[in-house]
């Protein structure tokens, strides 16, 4: 779940950012850019929480999908593009 996440939000930067050819460089300066942001860390800890209060007093998985429900919530989040 923070995989896909993190990748959506820096795909989504990239893809904001550059219009045209982007260089391994570029891609690295974008990951490094999220990591430092603190952003990566708040979803990680997003995450946790869900996880933790969605199953930690169910004893069996909801009929519905409730981390897809999360993660497409997350990526709305994080991702500008997606407001």
């Amino acid at each position: 779940m923070g995989y896909i996440v993190n990748l959506t939000v820096i795909l989504d930067a990239i893809l904001r950012t550059t219009a045209s050819n982007m260089t391994e460089i570029d891609t690295l300066k974008a990951m490094d850019t999220h990591v430092r942001s603190g952003r990566r860390n708040n979803i990680h800890g997003d995450i946790r929480s869900f996880v933790t209060e969605t199953f930690s007093i169910r004893f069996a998985v909801p009929q519905k999908d409730l981390v897809l429900e999360k993660t497409i919530d997350l990526i709305r989040q994080y991702c500008a593009s997606f407001v």
